[in-house]
């Protein structure tokens, strides 16, 4: 009787699949980290328009996002999207504090709350993007384009009155539009998400006024 191969092994395709996990989590920690280090030079030595990609939240779901395009379940996106999105404030305020810049306090934990939300959200939303259908794939895909385009509406026109950042937010989410989606009629979405970005940004710009 012939003897099951060893790649019909199912503790063998469980190895593979657990070693795969732990590699791509250790992916999304390693880039949350390096993200939030760079971060904080980055706030140090860009000045101007320039400054936003430092000191923005939609820069800061980039990550979140790509990783989750990376994996093989939307649960899993999720995860990442989470581990990218702590990791990256863990990288950030590390490096500020061996840099001589000690944490703000009460802020640390509005940001930590901001990415148990954004970090899995849009893991998810990346994954979705790549994986889902026609009809539901431009859900996530028009998810980063609506994050630039409110905070760029929102923040930097309508509250900061910065409009040479305005300007590039927008432009920048404009982009995304053309080259997230594998289809461009998964730009419909775009109206629907815009709303919920610009809701969004309008309840956390209150949040964060009112509280700091």
């Amino acid at each position: 009787m012939p003897s099951a191969s060893f790649a019909d092994d199912p503790r063998r395709n469980t190895l593979i699949s657990v070693s795969d996990v732990r590699l791509r989590m250790a992916l999304a920690v390693s880039v949350g980290l390096a993200v939030g280090a760079l971060t904080s030079f980055g706030q140090t030595y860009l000045g101007g328009t320039l400054n936003a990609f430092v000191n923005s939240a939609s820069a800061w779901l980039i990550a979140p996002f790509l990783l989750g395009r990376l994996m093989s379940t939307r649960g899993g996106a999720a995860a990442a999207g989470l581990a990218v999105a702590l990791n990256q404030l863990v990288g950030y305020y590390l490096t500020a504090h061996l840099r001589g810049y000690p944490p703000g306090g009460a802020i640390v934990l509005f940001w930590v709350a901001c990415a148990l939300m954004g970090g899995p959200l849009f893991g998810a939303g990346g994954h979705l993007s790549r994986y889902g259908t026609l009809q539901t794939a431009g859900l996530g895909s028009m998810l980063l384009p609506a994050s630039f385009l409110a905070e760029g509406l929102w923040v930097y026109l309508h509250q900061l009155r910065y409009d040479a950042t305005a300007a590039l937010w927008v432009g920048i989410g404009l982009a995304l539009c053309l080259l997230i989606p594998a289809d461009l009629r998964e730009c419909r979405w775009l109206p629907f998400t815009l709303v919920l970005a610009t809701v969004g940004e309008i309840v956390i710009s209150h949040i964060y006024r009112q509280a700091f």
